[in-house]
């Protein structure tokens, strides 16, 4: 259907203005409601990773770190726990084949990690930020009692009990999506030991 135009005081042709739509409206609003948190997001991240960074890997690796960025900012901070540790896991994946040790990188993060600590693959610590992320990103990936220590609920306890303190859910992830896409960034520009 073509768009009606009416005549101005001249007798010019002028295109009405198209109305936007509710859902156009809605995103617009968030878009301005958020803005200053994801800009704040944004600056975080490019403290942490460098503007001119870039990152030549496969395409499905490429993909992980890329979205696990833009989650970030967006304030998808499950998404950004579960892309971060996912780039991780692929990156040791990765290292592991190239050294001939399929075996052991088919078998998951946890087997990865109890070997890269063996073996002196990846420094000690490294490793335990890694499986501290790994613990925190189960309960979104398989369903834990609700007694389980990572569980949002049994943190948010824990850390009432010891410093007395109450934070949200959204406080809590967060701040693991900060440590996540930092941990990730990390381990990419860490090398692995042979």
């Amino acid at each position: 259907m073509a768009e009606k135009s009416e005549k101005n005081l001249f007798g010019e042709s002028v295109k009405k203005k198209k109305r936007k739509s509710r859902l156009e409206s809605s995103l617009e609003r968030y878009d301005k409601e958020t803005f200053e948190e994801r800009l704040e997001r944004l600056k975080f991240l490019n403290k942490i990773i460098p503007n001119e960074f870039g990152i030549l890997a496969d395409p499905e690796t490429v993909y992980v770190f890329g979205e696990a960025k833009m989650a970030f900012v967006n304030g998808e901070f499950i998404s950004t726990i579960l892309l971060s540790q996912a780039f991780i896991e692929r990156k040791l994946q990765l290292h592991y084949q190239s050294l001939g040790l399929e075996n052991i990188g088919k078998r998951g993060l946890k087997a990865i990690l109890t070997h890269a600590k063996k073996n002196n693959i990846l420094h000690e610590y490294l490793t335990e930020r890694i499986d501290i992320l790994r613990k925190r990103r189960n309960p979104f990936s398989h369903v834990k009692p609700t007694e389980h220590e990572f569980n949002l609920s049994q943190r948010m306890v824990s850390e009432l009990k010891s410093n007395k303190k109450y934070r949200q859910p959204f406080e809590i992830m967060k701040d693991d999506a900060k440590e996540a896409i930092s941990l990730m960034y990390t381990i990419f520009t860490t090398e692995l030991k042979k």
